[in-house]
């Protein structure tokens, strides 16, 4: 792990790439002067000038060195002491979401349940939706907001509110949670493509195996809550929905270049392209308008018949050999989904458990009190070992009935179904997701695994470690995406095994409401003044970025913007990697890193998941010229003790394989 004790100038670096001699006969296209150039070279070096030709770096070093590289038609920008450095990498976002479609968008403001209303009824209004057609909702903050009241009780009595005659479908910001409304759940269709209704009995016969991702209420009748696979039943196209997958590609693709430049995004992964979305990137590049190099993690198989693996790598292999000239565009990358999120839902009764594995079980806590006057709160637990938990979980059927569960709960204070063990679920079956990875790796592609609990992180951690030897012989990168819970004993293998995780460090800062959602299940908590216990199991390991460094693992970025924001923001998550706190609490402050580690996680280490390490990623000579000039300093700003302020950076300055991209001055 590099460190910077000290500001060096490298005062004269006159050799050209590739040649043998220090004199220099070519002038530059373009000299950046008078900068603070933060090289993300061996040893942090810190430089006053760049010289560009072509696309390759020429020169870094002083002021007065890089005078010789100046001719008749350089371009010189004076930099006034702005920071310059390599242009970032962004390792796991879904680029055509990045770009605001013309469809109703809650942009992740939080609502109450009431208030979520009169601002979906504008919606059909705005928009012109005609009776019976879909009213479709993108950036519903569901893990924000949401509180419900007497009279509208939970999401879907929201979405009855707004509508009866259009079937409404909200897509969660994060990308796994959804809500309909009744006629949206009236209209479901199973696998085989018939129309049956999710209801409390379909839920325990036609839709049995989607009975973890269906948010139901003591009864059993869906409140709404919808996530995962469970969506496809209801809208089979969220690709296209919500990652920006329909419509005019070109166009969105356009928009996307734009906006990568803006952002200073010079190299990306696009973690779920289909054959279409990838034939987009192909057409953008033939444009001559791609402003990033590119790498396709495909998507996975659309079943898990471990049978069929072989067929679909067969095809992504064909795609592969087709895009294999292109000179950005690659797709040799693979995705796969082996788990889904943490959260659960406080405010249903009984609350709703989270999704993704979790090595152990989960908590069933008791929640009580209001969110609108603060007096909502975890009062106690569950102890499934009691007598009347043992016959619950010996009888369930015996507690079905409205009348029995009222009883129930009026003589204990929780219901019956939280008596029964629940370890949450992989989003594939294991066998699946360890061939999967096996296959792929195999097949010479570079593997992205989405794991966010401990368990999926446990199996992908494992399944990598038999492949490891295959990978590193055809040069293939192994990379996690998330991780936002790890055991410690995964954190140590990851480092041995030099894994890359694809953190989104913005979801290292913490959030009162959102880790009410998520640590009382994993942790018995004392009360929500309890959330943060650095004793805990949660706390301990939640985006363990340090520890992993510390082991040897490779830290990366990834916005997986739209997840949270459309905007992809690398230096929110910039700054959230270094301070993992909203001014008053610190998501267990071990974890944080320096401001280098951040910096080399943003840019080289990006690089060497891509396998470009020796073309791009940091300033140096002979390197492809990808580098951006930002508004304010963010090392000083770091190590002044000002890292609250590094959000605010923009980008002023984007230089793309030796050609500016975007340049603020003109805007």
């Amino acid at each position: 792990m590099k460190r910077l004790t000290s500001v060096i100038v490298i005062h004269a670096i006159f050799l050209l790439h590739g040649c043998g001699t220090a004199k220099n006969d070519l002038s530059a296209d373009v000299v950046l002067d008078n900068g603070w150039i933060y090289t993300v070279d061996e040893n942090d070096s810190i430089a006053e000038a760049v010289a560009i030709r072509g696309d390759r770096i020429v020169f870094v070093g002083s002021s007065e060195g890089v005078a010789s590289y100046i001719g008749e038609n350089t371009v010189i920008r004076d930099m006034d002491g702005q920071m310059v450095m390599p242009g970032i990498h962004d390792m796991h976002v879904h680029a055509m979401g990045t770009v605001q479609p013309r469809m109703c968008d809650l942009d992740s403001t939080p609502y109450s349940l009431e208030a979520l209303v009169p601002v979906l009824k504008k919606c059909l209004i705005d928009y012109e939706i005609n009776g019976g057609e879909w009213l479709i909702v993108l950036q519903w903050a569901f893990s924000n907001g949401n509180q419900p009241s007497t009279d509208i009780p939970n999401i879907r009595a929201a979405l009855d509110a707004v509508s009866l005659d259009h079937p409404i479908f909200l897509y969660g910001d994060d990308g796994h949670h959804a809500a309909a409304n009744s006629l949206a759940l009236s209209l479901a269709t199973n696998e085989n493509g018939k129309n049956i209704e999710i209801n409390a009995a379909s839920l325990n016969a036609d839709y049995s195996d989607y009975k973890p991702f269906i948010q139901v209420d003591a009864n059993g009748e869906p409140t709404g809550g919808i996530s995962e696979d469970a969506r496809l039943l209801i809208r089979s196209s969220w690709f296209e929905d919500m990652l920006g997958m329909s419509g005019d590609l070109d166009d969105t693709l356009t928009r996307v270049a734009k906006k990568m430049a803006a952002t200073g995004i010079t190299t990306l992964q696009d973690a779920i392209v289909t054959p279409k979305t990838l034939a987009a990137y192909g057409r953008l590049e033939e444009r001559e308008q791609i402003t990033f190099r590119f790498r396709a993690a495909m998507v996975e198989p659309s079943n898990e018949d471990i049978h069929e693996i072989d067929e679909h790598l067969a095809m992504l292999r064909e795609l592969r050999d087709q895009y294999s000239a292109y000179r950005y565009v690659k797709a040799d990358g693979v995705k796969l989904f082996a788990d889904a999120v943490l959260e659960g839902n406080p405010m249903a009764s009984p609350p709703d458990m989270p999704v993704a594995a979790l090595l152990e079980n989960f908590k069933q806590p008791i929640f009580d009190g209001n969110a609108d006057d603060e007096t909502f709160d975890i009062v106690g637990y569950v102890d499934q070992g009691r007598e009347i938990c043992s016959q619950v979980q010996s009888n369930p059927d015996d507690f079905k009935t409205s009348a029995r569960i009222d009883d129930f709960v009026t003589e204990y204070g929780f219901y019956p179904r939280q008596c029964i063990p629940y370890g949450g679920v992989l989003e594939h079956e294991e066998a699946f997701v360890r061939a999967y990875i096996r296959k792929a790796t195999e097949a010479g592609f570079n593997v992205h695994v989405h794991a966010l609990s401990d368990k999926a992180v446990r199996i992908a951690v494992d399944e990598f470690g038999k492949v490891k030897s295959i990978a590193d012989g055809k040069g293939t990168s192994q990379s996690l995406a998330h991780v936002q819970l790890a055991h410690p004993d995964d954190q140590k293998r990851i480092g041995e095994l030099g894994i890359a995780v694809v953190f989104t460090f913005v979801w290292a800062n913490p959030s009162k409401q959102y880790e009410t959602m998520v640590i009382p299940f994993i942790d018995e908590v004392d009360g929500i003044e309890d959330l943060y216990n650095s004793d805990h199991y949660y706390m301990q390991n939640v985006y363990p970025a340090r520890s992993i460094d510390e082991a040897g693992g490779l830290l990366v970025n990834g916005s997986d913007a739209p997840v949270g924001s459309r905007d992809p923001m690398p230096f929110s998550s910039l700054q959230a990697a270094l301070y993992r706190s909203d001014g008053e609490v610190v998501l267990n402050a071990e974890q944080r890193i320096d401001i280098h580690t951040a910096i080399e996680a943003f840019t080289i280490n990006g690089a060497r998941v891509m396998g470009h390490e020796d073309e791009v990623g940091s300033i140096e000579v002979g390197k492809k010229a990808d580098l951006i000039a930002l508004s304010q300093n963010i090392v000083l700003l770091a190590e002044t003790g000002a890292t609250n302020r590094i959000a605010d950076t923009k980008v002023m300055l984007t230089v793309f394989d030796g050609n500016i991209t975007f340049d603020l001055s003109a805007h």
